[in-house]
């Protein structure tokens, strides 16, 4: 009975990776943000020649929609994550864009090593090459999610968007107000802006253009302790003159969802005009 069952399941699950070889939807967001998070990186190292553009970051960097990037652009902007975990993925990839936007807003952030070495754990890494179905994005259940998510709202992708209820947003943006008041640790900050300047080296010298940029956030935020240490940290480490950055301001009318996170309009419109940076100055050695 068991070996009938065994036996059962293994054609099954052979079904199921061969229908998923052939059919190769295109999975745009899964059922979590967990999942979410894993299928923007397993489309970065598995999917197609390596981007012409990637973009690093956090969640904030992550609100941007696919729709708006465009071909050749890949999202690298992580929930809970910092730059340096993106970099890192890049790094160890192998797959090199000929231009990268670094996020420097959580740059405070230590980054989650962890996380890193689980994606590249062999086997699995190297399965997942061949064996489409091992990834997160053709799990049954994201595979059924995303099927529905098309034929209800004729899109693939998480939609983030304003917060119109006034109280819920205030009381969203003093609670971020009160995170942000809190003083990030300085050797923390330190050792990161030092790995960033060691992989902007690296890059570098293979021809890649880095673009440094903050996401927008909410005027009340602006002075909160930890923005101004990290933006005053990355700009000594990184000066406008020997380092290319985003001048673009932020969008008129701007309406975080919580203070940091845009709605997913706002993004669009943001990266349109980040995409647009002009790289003249030298690159950071």
């Amino acid at each position: 009975m068991l070996r009938s069952i065994a036996s059962a399941a293994i054609v099954a699950l052979g079904f199921y990776a061969t229908l998923i070889a052939l059919w190769s939807p295109d999975i745009g967001s899964g059922q979590d943000q967990e999942s979410d998070v894993a299928i923007a990186v397993e489309r970065f190292l598995y999917d197609g020649p390596v981007p012409y553009a990637a973009i690093v970051g956090s969640s904030q960097a992550g609100h941007i929609p696919m729709s708006a990037l465009g071909a050749g652009v890949a999202n690298l902007g992580l929930a809970g994550e910092s730059p340096l975990v993106g970099l890192e993925i890049i790094a160890r990839s192998g797959r090199i864009p000929r231009r990268l936007y670094i996020e420097m807003n959580n740059i405070g952030q230590a980054p989650d090593a962890a996380f890193i070495d689980g994606i590249f754990a062999e086997p699995r890494y190297t399965l997942k090459r061949f064996v489409k179905a091992l990834r997160t994005a053709y799990q049954l259940a994201n595979v059924v999610i995303s099927v529905l998510r098309r034929a209800a709202r004729g899109r693939d992708e998480v939609y983030y968007p304003k917060v119109a209820d006034e109280p819920l947003h205030n009381a969203l943006l003093a609670h971020r107000q009160g995170l942000l008041a809190e003083g990030l640790d300085p050797t923390v900050l330190e050792r990161n802006l030092a790995e960033i300047k060691r992989f902007s080296a690296e890059f570098a010298t293979g021809a890649t253009e880095l673009v440094f940029f903050e996401m927008p956030i909410d005027p009340a935020l602006e002075q909160s302790p930890a923005v101004v240490a990290v933006r005053r940290a990355a700009h000594a480490a990184f000066p406008r003159g020997a380092a290319c950055w985003n001048d673009d301001e932020a969008p008129p009318g701007l309406a975080a969802t919580d203070g940091i996170h845009l709605d997913s309009d706002t993004a669009a419109g943001f990266w349109a005009k980040l995409a647009r940076t002009s790289c003249r100055r030298p690159q950071p050695e």
